[in-house]
């Protein structure tokens, strides 16, 4: 799908799908003033269509009939709700509404046009400025819901009739009045592909996506002009590097572990480096377990590394003004021989003894040691990110990450990317007191303290290992998968986090 600006009114335009989005209380449903200026034959139309339901403009609500022969063989009205509250997010879903009616019919063609695009936006448009463009965010939505059922980046096919039951992909959609703004498609474009590779790599089978695979795509990042540099580590050079809480924890595993560094320079770098850190268990036999033996819970524990891939390439296409280190510690966690066992100790890279008192410790020692090699990088500000199945969403709900930050201006930095992202994340507290939780007799400390803060608990013992500078770490869990279609996501995996991380590092 070609996604292009145009300064054609809807009155001039011709194809197979206008879509009119409508504001709420735009003398809707009295009689739309928009489009402004429209023919007699447009207007007629909208009247038509508005004629037989209660449609306001309101956000999500959309209504769909016969367009004008010879012009357009359907016309959509869909609501933003009120200038004043549009957000980037509701532009997403706005987006994403419109590219789902275009699943049946003729669609090779499709325009869309706004009242204006660019509303206040509440708060005068939220982070980022006064007002809000909505070109960027509505692009999206159309891209990332037409995603829906395709496998876009990776080769892979995994039914033999794959494509036979997908509806046909728009040739082309035109953003009416929206000229002169290509490098936001650009930018769309980028962090579109940037969420699909990571929804890709964690709804793909765990035995295709392991760690050596996840290598092997970050390997295909660092194109000539991409400004990436990778090196893969197997477990000889991680021992060789004193890596010994991640070798620990790859150790049993059901397949080979890695340990990938994607390094960003850009050619005039601005300020001390940046670290991210992108958890990669790409397969958890306890994470199967803990969700009752349904699938996600064999993939959706790597949905850290997929972030943190999928940020690396919109850093390769829109480019950021630091120096970047992307680590991603892959281990396919499984209790094979030699596995870790509750009861162990482990000295991890930082030298610090860790008591095994919890049976998934595994990816909190991946990252400790991952946290001291951002520190032995030079890192200043690192943020990781992981999906370790911690218990936040009793709290935040199934739609919000969990934050813990050592540093207010990352903390709202990250928050505010998260805005732009669609992205919601809701900072928590690092609590000092907890660290009395993680005391252990015979070892530095345990990895976890009592089930009903592990939460809380987990964000003190990765603080234990982060480097100096401002650190921060979001859990990802439960918005990394979605059982269902909403909005701009998808049944399955959903790529968050990867909006969050794309925009902080691209505007760094």
């Amino acid at each position: 799908m070609k996604l292009t600006t145009s300064a054609l009114t809807p009155d001039r335009w011709s194809g197979e799908v206008l879509a009119l989005g409508v504001f709420a209380g735009d003398d809707v449903p009295s009689g739309l003033s928009w489009p402004r200026g429209a023919d007699a034959p447009l207007r007629d139309a909208v009247a038509r269509l508005l004629a037989h339901g209660s449609f306001s403009g309101a956000r999500d609500e959309l209504v769909a009939g016969p367009g004008l022969p010879g012009r357009c063989e359907r016309l959509v009205l869909f609501g933003l709700g009120r200038a004043q509250q549009v957000t980037p997010h509701t532009a997403r879903r706005a987006g994403a509404a419109v590219a789902r009616t275009l699943t049946s019919g003729p669609n090779r063609r499709v325009a869309v046009a706004l009242p204006s695009w660019r509303v206040p936006g509440p708060d005068g448009g939220g982070p980022g400025g006064p007002g809000l463009d909505l070109v960027e965010h509505l692009a999206e939505g159309l891209s990332l819901a037409v995603h829906c059922g395709r496998w876009n980046v990776l080769p892979d096919r995994f039914r033999a009739d794959y494509g036979s039951d997908l509806p046909q992909e728009p040739e082309s959609v035109e953003l009416l009045g929206a000229a002169d703004t290509g490098r936001m498609l650009s930018r769309a474009e980028a962090f579109t592909h940037a969420v699909v590779l990571a929804r890709e790599l964690v709804a793909a089978p765990a035995n295709l996506i392991t760690p050596q695979r996840l290598a092997e795509e970050a390997v295909g990042l660092a194109t000539p002009g991409s400004r990436l540099s990778v090196e893969v580590w197997d477990e000889a050079e991680c021992r060789k590097q004193r890596l010994t809480g991640f070798c620990a924890a790859a150790a049993g595993g059901a397949d080979p572990a890695r340990l990938i560094r994607l390094h960003y320079r850009p050619a005039a770098p601005v300020g001390p480096p940046v670290a991210v850190i992108g958890l990669g268990l790409t397969y958890d036999d306890r994470g199967v377990l803990r969700s009752g033996g349904a699938v996600q819970g064999a993939k959706k524990f790597m949905a850290g590394a997929g972030a943190v891939l999928g940020a690396a390439t919109a850093l390769a296409a829109v480019g950021g003004r630091s120096e970047v280190q992307l680590l991603i510690p892959a281990v396919a966690k499984a209790a094979g021989p030699g596995a870790l066992r509750v009861g162990d100790l482990v000295t991890t890279a930082s030298g610090a003894t860790v008591e095994l008192n919890h049976e998934d410790a595994h990816g909190r020692l991946m990252l400790a040691d991952a946290l001291h090699l951002a520190a032995r990088l030079g890192a200043h500000r690192t943020v990781g990110v992981s999906a370790l199945g911690l218990p936040v969403a009793a709290a935040l709900g199934p739609k919000a990450a969990g934050l813990w930050s050592t540093d207010d201006g990352l903390a709202a930095d990250l928050t505010a990317a998260g805005y732009q992202a669609g992205e919601l994340l809701w900072r928590l507290p690092l609590v000092n007191e907890y660290d009395d939780e993680l005391l252990a007799p015979f070892a530095n400390l345990r990895a976890a303290g009592p089930p009903s803060g592990d939460g809380a608990t987990a964000a003190a013992f990765l603080r234990r290992f982060a480097p100096p500078g401002a650190w921060a770490h979001l859990e990802i869990t439960e918005p990394a998968w979605s059982p269902r279609i909403d909005g701009y996501y998808n049944a399955g995996a959903t790529g968050y986090g990867t909006g969050t991380l794309a925009r902080w590092l691209c505007t760094r």
